[in-house]
């Protein structure tokens, strides 16, 4: 039989409620976050004094705190940032939680004994990426939703040293890869992460095919008609009808999701994690249909157990509707006119009582509409023989599906352990007691928690006893007042006491006595948290040069920029070139666009080969039926070396650069076969590689000296840190899309005395907004599609359509992973003398999914417009907005500036 293992179970605190409702109910740990640089901004979270008293709650009952810093910082927070991260050392926090390399550079240099955890919000989501988190100082890695067990389990097999594993067990699930989702920002400057998001996916959207036209743009669309319309929304993972399984795993950890969740949702959902885990402890579990209902009430959108236990995409995704679904309570078959009473037969064991919320599903208008309405009981039902009676102020349609998504009794019980902590989590303390010759009691506090190492507290009270005149205390008296702990987190177990009676002192001095003792014994345990002095002294002095060097590095670079300005104002026009220098750069992923910006004269190019010969192979002439099969990654590389050594042959021939660029999301078959695939690879095939993931970047560390490594948007750099973090394995960065242009050129300014490198930026094209382990072609299995030839297929586009009309492309990749893009183009063509003078190396052009002939055409577009940036011309501002015109023309959707010119809200 497996070891059973039983793993911390760490709790949601959007709010100090929140974190007494999950400390109360057993858990082992909470996550919580300061009023700033958390990922869920509208959760209530702690000021600078709450979570103080947060701290101390937690840790006099045993429980850990990790503190959210897991925003990605602009370089006008890194000040801030410091400040914060020395501030939660010296209060004593458990942990903290980052996303942000910059941040997590920034914290081993300040303070270097406070503990790491990766964010999944890093996407660490292969051994290759938990290894890079062991070998750079981290205490333990949230891994993506999207690894299962079974990878998990490979994964702790490979780590050569120990590093934590923590995955989630409960709660809402993003669609897009660890909630690196773009989209939110994309449409309205609210950043997933800035803790901001506005959740696109849980809106309605229509699925949509589109014929293009030869730059690949669609035009007349068709709704593809679909019973359900939430395309992007996800059911809520449950995984605890399998948590004897994940015992049994290398798991050090399992998270319930829910800081925007109220205290009793946290209360009842720890509650029923850890009394399973304490019966899986003492091998008397099995799942509980009753315990799974009530996980249901608490809050759900329907529940799976994940792609962490093998969930397949049906069994993902809840397209029906975004909201609470309650627990199905059963269906209505009558409704009685003469009583207005609405008659439903029960498949629940639960039966519906007074004050609890009810949800009735009916039949809309038209076969695919659902009309939904609540409303909360205000009276106990009638129930007689399998049926239900309610009296309803409007009557309810037969047929009807009915939800219980309330349950007052539920929230009462919540309310009992917040207020109530179980006896187990009370810290259990026995006491000797003894009086000297003044009469004066001495007491000696044993703390009986083996985790606090038997604590010894000694006390003397502050006041003499003296003898009785007429009512002794009697021995009973005096033990009863000092077992009064009341909302204290300890329980009097024992009490020796050596009382020769006959004494007498107010009760009121027993109160003060047993107050007073367990604020000693209180202090005490605190100590256990409390950093020594002399620890605190010397990171406020490593934070004090720490920001005087910043502001010094500061001001140098506000100095060189505007010798830099001073510089453009008297700088002569260079005399026109027949090629302006090899500044942009084309992503592309085919061989025929590939050829026609190599002929157009593109100087290097990310290659990013879509195999056609793969899990969704001809989706468009199928009708996109989509069976996920797994990828026979033998062909598939093979494929993958034929198209390299022709784009090779391709570039070489037009002395150009080829540089093979990686998904950013890579599972570990694809990065054991690219780097196999690479090591095979004839000298010189290409240029460098492309990697948009740290576990990319660490397999391709070691081993590949010759190999140039270029790192992806995906990279999230926000800052000057973070490319510092990665200076010593990148050739070149692509900074962040969601930053503007003030926070761009402070970056680059900031990094310029920094190892040499070069900054990309994306002017162009539909950015993609996310990545999900998702497949939306699958949701086309049994959809009859238009009868077309095989060339007009091959012309079609796919896309979901919101309900302001705008149309976002969707592009299923190889491993059958859904690509949602913005419903627009970046275009920058118009500030191409802006991102020049801000100091960037290179400026590309996403053309990856369009026809040849787009990619020839923007790129000659593009090249025109660098001519005029470079050169001068009297003229320039009239002809770049023409130019403009043109690209507008030929893109998807029409053009924006993105967050170049707005940023996304601060922090």
């Amino acid at each position: 039989m497996s070891k059973i293992n039983i793993p911390e179970l760490l709790a949601p605190a959007g709010s100090m409620k929140a974190l007494k409702a999950a400390v109360n109910a057993g858990a082992d740990a909470v996550y919580l976050s300061g009023k700033r640089f958390g990922a869920r901004q509208f959760a209530q979270n702690f000021s600078s004094v709450e979570l103080e008293k947060a701290l101390e709650y937690a840790h006099l009952r045993g429980v850990k705190v990790y503190v959210t810093v897991n925003t990605l910082i602009k370089e006008t927070e890194v000040s801030r940032m410091a400040d914060y991260l020395v501030q939660l050392y010296s209060w004593g926090v458990d942990a903290v939680i980052v996303q942000d390399l910059g941040v997590a550079q920034l914290a081993r240099k300040l303070v270097p004994d406070l503990d790491l955890h990766c964010s999944t919000q890093m996407t660490i989501h292969n051994p290759q990426g938990v290894i890079w988190a062991a070998n750079n100082g981290f205490k333990r890695v949230i891994l993506a939703r999207e690894m299962n067990l079974e990878d998990i389990e490979a994964t702790a097999c490979q780590l050569s040293r120990k590093i934590e594993l923590e995955v989630f067990a409960h709660g809402a699930i993003c669609y897009s890869y660890s909630g690196q989702c773009l989209l939110s920002s994309f449409i309205g400057g609210r950043s997933g992460n800035r803790g901001t998001c506005a959740q696109p996916c849980r809106k309605n959207y229509q699925l949509i095919l589109a014929k293009t036209d030869k730059y690949g743009k669609y035009k007349d669309h068709q709704e593809i008609p679909l019973k359900d319309h939430y395309l992007l929304s996800t059911r809520d993972l449950a995984i605890y009808s399998h948590l004897d399984r994940i015992t049994e795993a290398p798991v050090d950890s399992i998270k319930i999701e829910g800081r925007m969740r109220p205290p009793e949702y946290v209360a009842s959902v720890v509650k029923i994690y850890r009394e399973a885990l304490d019966r899986i402890a003492l091998k008397k579990w099995k799942p509980q249909k009753k315990e799974l209902s009530t996980l249901e009430m608490c809050f759900n959108r329907g529940l799976t157990k994940g792609w962490l236990l093998g969930a397949l995409n049906q069994e993902m995704m809840g397209r029906s509707r975004p909201g609470n679904r309650g627990l199905f309570l059963g269906k209505v078959v009558n409704y009685h006119k003469h009583d207005k009473k609405t008659v439903i037969t029960i498949k629940s064991m639960f039966k519906p009582e007074k004050g609890d919320g009810i949800l009735f599903k009916q039949p809309g208008k038209k076969s695919d509409e659902v009309d939904l309405w609540g409303t909360v009981l205000n009276h106990s039902p009638e129930i007689r023989k399998g049926k239900l009676f309610l009296k309803l102020h409007k009557p309810v349609k037969v047929g009807s599906e009915v939800f219980i998504t309330r349950r007052k009794s539920l929230i009462d019980r919540a309310q009992e352990i917040m207020n109530n902590p179980q006896l187990p989590q009370k810290i259990p303390l026995d006491l000797e007691i003894t009086l000297n010759s003044e009469l004066i009691p001495l007491i000696n506090v044993y703390v009986v928690e083996p985790s606090l190492k038997n604590m010894e507290v000694k006390y003397k009270a502050d006041f003499s006893m003296e003898k009785a005149k007429k009512q002794p205390l009697s021995h009973e008296t005096i033990i009863n007042q000092l077992r009064k702990t009341g909302g204290t987190p300890f329980i009097i177990r024992n009490i020796q006491m050596d009382y020769p009676g006959n004494l007498f002192t107010p009760i009121g001095n027993l109160n003060h006595l047993r107050r007073q003792m367990l604020e000693k014994v209180q202090e005490k345990i605190l100590t256990i948290y409390q950093l020594p002095s002399d620890e605190i002294k010397c990171a406020k002095k490593r934070l004090s040069t720490f920001k005087k060097d910043f502001v010094r590095k500061s001001k140098k670079t506000t100095e060189k920029w505007k010798m830099r300005e001073l510089e453009e104002e008297n700088k002569k026009p260079l005399q026109k070139q027949p090629h302006p220098p090899s500044i942009l750069t084309v992503y592309v992923d085919s061989i025929p666009a590939l050829e026609a910006v190599l002929e157009a004269g593109c100087g290097k190019i990310y290659f990013q080969p879509k195999i056609t010969n793969s899990k969704c192979d001809n989706n468009l002439n199928k009708g996109f039926n989509c069976l996920k099969p797994d990828v026979n990654y033998e062909i598939y590389f093979e494929n993958m070396a034929l198209l390299l050594k022709e784009a090779s042959s391709l570039a070489r021939t037009y002395k150009s650069d080829l540089i093979w660029k990686w998904p950013d999301i890579t599972d570990n078959n694809y990065v054991k076969g690219a780097a196999s695939l690479l090591r095979n690879l004839p000298e010189k095939t290409i240029s460098g590689v492309m990697v948009g993931g740290l576990g990319a970047l660490w397999a391709l560390k070691d081993g590949f000296d010759s190999v140039k490594l270029y790192g992806s948007g995906a990279l999230n750099i926000w800052n000057h840190l973070t490319v510092d973090e990665l200076s010593p394995f990148l050739e070149s960065f692509t900074l962040s899309p969601e930053l503007s242009k003030e926070e761009l050129k402070k970056v680059i300014l900031n990094s310029s005395d920094l190892p040499s490198h070069e900054f990309e930026f994306l002017v162009q094209g539909n950015m993609e907004a996310m990545v999900s382990e998702d497949c939306l072609s699958c949701i086309l299995k049994d959809k009859i599609l238009p009868r077309e030839s095989l060339e007009d297929r091959q012309h079609q586009f796919l896309g979901i359509k919101d309900p302001k009309n705008r149309i976002f492309p969707v592009k299923i990749d190889d491993e059958c992973r859904t690509h949602v893009l913005n419903s627009v183009e970046l275009c920058l063509i118009d500030y191409l003398p802006l991102l020049l003078k801000i100091g960037f190396d290179s400026l590309v052009i996403d053309s990856r999914g369009k026809p040849a002939d787009y990619a020839w055409k923007m790129f000659s577009l593009y090249q025109t417009a660098l001519e005029l940036s470079i050169h001068g011309d009297p003229h320039q501002d009239n002809k770049l907005h023409n130019l403009k015109k043109r690209v507008k023309k030929i893109s998807n959707g029409g053009i924006t500036t993105g967050n170049f010119l707005r940023g996304v809200e601060e922090d």
